[in-house]
């Protein structure tokens, strides 16, 4: 079975090391971190990981919900946002990306696996909707 393959987008360097070698030693396969928005559309569209673990405070021109939002628009990627406040105000438009979840750093590795897992879960799950609304809407059309 291949290993499940998540992209980490955190500007934090030793933070991004964390993250890696955390999903390394869960089994995962963690690209290598990039630190911006930019770096994380053009990393989502030429590798497709299955997942992206998303700063939402990010450096360069835009934060990581607009990056969300941008790679949602090309890729069908679940993203899980990281914060570094549980009230950051930046929680209210990142529900406008269609976040898979949102975890506060430092996140405990117990945390990242359930968050990881429901994820990619609910994706699966959201991805059958769309196919059983596809056929029906098809299905509608032709009669």
């Amino acid at each position: 079975m291949e290993k499940i393959t998540i992209l980490i987008v955190e500007d934090d360097g030793i933070l991004a090391a964390s993250l890696e070698a955390t999903l390394a030693a869960l089994g995962y396969r963690p690209l290598r971190p990039v630190a911006t928005g930019e770096e994380a559309e053009q990393v989502a569209a030429g590798e497709q990981p299955d997942l992206i673990l998303m700063d939402v405070g990010l450096a360069g021109a835009i934060n990581g919900v607009e990056a969300a939002r941008r790679i949602h628009a090309k890729c069908d990627i679940p993203i899980v946002f990281l914060t570094g406040y549980s009230q950051d105000p930046s929680t209210r438009p990142a529900k406008g990306a269609f976040p898979h979840g949102y975890l506060v750093k430092p996140v405990p590795e117990r945390e990242l696996t359930a968050a990881i897992e429901m994820a990619l879960y609910r994706h699966v799950l959201d991805r059958q909707v769309r196919n059983r609304e596809e056929g029906l809407r098809t299905l509608i059309e032709n009669v």
